[in-house]
């Protein structure tokens, strides 16, 4: 398998024509998509575009939810060798404007009569012909199945496709700075699918969830991977929605981002919390004797008798009432896009869910690193991909090369020449080791290291990831560069808040009246306390402000995988920042010492 035309052929050529490959919510029920109504829509789709024109080369964008027709646009687009340009689907028009006029798009395909309302607005005055995925999206606009397909005997051959060929283009800015098209071929993406195949327990009966935008490389990638197992995907709204589809999907195995591990985290410790009495005691029981049994085991080591019986009672008695929670029949999860919380990923390993952590980027289609169900190290990225080559370099920057990096930004030869050195090294400007064991760690961001003025290097990361796994803090950003210590800017978890007051018979306060509590910065402050306790003095906490919302994908402060756009929460927030450095601020004793 070479690319992903062969892709498609393995697999409406290997699973039986009416295995439902695709679903998604509509309304009360669900449509549902097999092999051969996958297999016909996309041929029909591949030979209308033939007949508009649209030739090996040319750029494609898709401006779409998840949803069963990304696929379709997807793999027409591979069949006839066109480029596709995936954009987010909260994009606003000046955004989907630059990347389709940057990109060359002859044509966009969009979904949704907001999103139509915004692709004719950006592509007004440009060379580009806007299509509708559904019908009636605004007025004159024509839809998917008003292009008209060719009678079989006009229809077309479909070109051959070289594994260097381009196969796409996915604009990223990452945290900062102008977006630029990511070049992936079709060896690119083929050889994560080939290399991650033999890695996972994975077969055609796994059914699993799909909610993280396609438009970014780690969904997408995974969605082959599923496809050629003959996984049943179920798109998914959001990842909002997430809790409430997981009991009826019940999947079993599931790719996310941390904050929906850290989200359950928080609210299984909570309920557990309420409860009190006796659950709380015999949870608190359990929690102990798996943790001694895992503990073993992540020593490489096996617990006595007595314990491994203790705990297995714990888990038929206790851990498969949180895991019901999560539908019942998760296997494992993967998390990626950012790191994720030691804490957080060594309660789900005790409970009985693995959550193997990898690392990636959309420059390495993406994956680098990844644990697997046999070597999962907690804390770790994992192993390195076969066929990956990882060098760490002499200030820590991870570099990798092999098959999955990318060909280069489109259209930037200078900032090629910058990711990419002489030798086909991509520098991640991620920061990290590998340790004695192979297992890579990613310690931070390179930009991101925070340089007080002291002249103290502080990884902000990791303290935010403790700070986000306690109960009553939903998202921080840590705070210091330049400046003599380190302050934070706190989210509260308002629904953990909302319980706590309700229960002091205080009702009615809105996320502004929370924020601003006596008893939520006290909440907060202890939080902070018991997290600074684990941190070396440099690395403390010694102010902090509360804020009334979350940050968010739409106001332009988190990316699509939910890392925080540090420049612009830093210039949204200046002026709260600046006060946490003048002695006039109310202060915590926060167990930092000295200012």
């Amino acid at each position: 398998m070479k690319t992903l035309q062969d892709l498609f052929f393995y697999v409406v050529g290997n699973f039986p024509p009416r295995k439902v490959l695709l679903r998604i919510k509509e309304g009360r029920g669900w449509r549902e998509v097999t092999v051969k109504e996958f297999e016909k829509a996309v041929r029909e789709l591949a030979q209308k575009l033939l007949a508009l024109g649209i030739r090996p080369g040319d750029r494609v964008a898709i401006f779409s939810e998840n949803r069963p027709e990304w696929h379709i646009v997807d793999f027409a687009c591979q069949l006839i060798g066109a480029v596709d340009v995936p954009l987010y689907a909260t994009l606003p028009a000046p955004h989907v404007r630059y990347i389709v006029q940057d990109a060359g798009a002859r044509l966009l395909i969009v979904s949704g009569k907001e999103r139509a309302r915004v692709a004719l607005e950006a592509a007004s005055g440009l060379d580009v012909q806007v299509i509708g995925v559904d019908p009636n999206l605004a007025p004159g606009l024509r839809c998917l199945a008003d292009l008209p397909l060719p009678p079989k005997r006009k229809q077309k051959e479909f070109p051959v496709v070289a594994e260097e060929d381009l196969a796409t283009l996915i604009y990223t800015s990452g945290t900062t700075g102008e977006p630029k098209g990511v070049m992936l071929t079709h060896r690119n993406l083929i050889s994560q699918v080939n290399a991650v195949r033999p890695l996972f327990p994975i077969t055609d009966k796994d059914i699993s969830m799909s909610f993280l935008p396609l438009s970014h490389s780690y969904e997408r990638t995974v969605d082959y991977v599923f496809l050629q197992y003959g996984v049943q995907i179920n798109y998914v709204e959001s990842i909002e929605k997430v809790p409430m589809q997981l009991t009826e999907i019940r999947p079993t195995i599931m790719v996310s981002v941390p904050r929906l591990y850290e989200r359950s985290y928080i609210k299984i410790l909570s309920k557990i919390q309420q409860e009190g009495g006796a659950k709380r005691r015999l949870f608190q029981w359990a929690l102990s004797v798996g943790r001694k049994v895992k503990e073993a085991e992540w020593r490489g080591e096996k617990a006595s008798a007595f314990l491994r019986g203790q705990y297995a009672v714990a888990k038929a008695r206790i851990f498969s009432k949180v895991l019901e929670r999560l539908g019942g029949r998760l296997r494992f999860t993967v998390s990626g896009g950012a790191p994720l919380s030691r804490e957080v990923g060594e309660f789900f390993d005790i409970v009985g869910l693995p959550i193997l952590q990898g690392y990636g980027l959309t420059e390495s289609s993406p994956v680098i690193s990844v644990n697997r169900l046999d070597a999962n190290r907690i804390g770790s990225a994992g192993q390195v991909l076969p066929g990956v080559e990882v060098r760490i370099a002499e200030d820590g920057e991870i570099l990798a090369r092999g098959p999955n990096i990318m060909k280069g930004y489109w259209n930037k030869p200078e900032a090629t020449a910058e990711a990419i050195d002489k030798e086909g090294f991509l520098h991640t400007g991620d920061v990290g080791y590998i340790d004695a064991d192979g297992y890579l760690f990613i310690t931070d961001r390179k930009k991101d290291i925070i340089v007080t003025s002291g002249g103290k290097n502080v990884a902000p990361q990791p303290i935010e990831g403790k700070l986000g796994a306690t109960a009553y803090i939903a998202q921080a950003v840590v705070i210091g560069d330049r400046y003599p210590y380190l302050t934070a800017l706190i989210v509260p978890n308002f629904e953990n808040l909302e319980i706590y007051f309700a229960e002091k018979g205080i009702k009615g306060l809105s996320r502004e009246e929370m924020a601003a509590h006596p008893d939520t910065e006290a909440l907060v402050a202890e939080a902070v306390k018991k997290v600074n306790l684990e941190l070396a003095s440099h690395e403390r906490i010694r102010r902090f402000s509360l804020l009334p919302r979350e940050f968010s994908l739409e106001a332009g402060e988190l990316t699509p995988t939910m890392k925080v756009r540090r420049r612009v929460v830093a210039e949204r927030y200046r002026d709260v920042i600046e006060a946490m450095y003048l002695k006039t601020q109310k202060a915590f004793d926060l167990g930092a010492g000295e200012d």
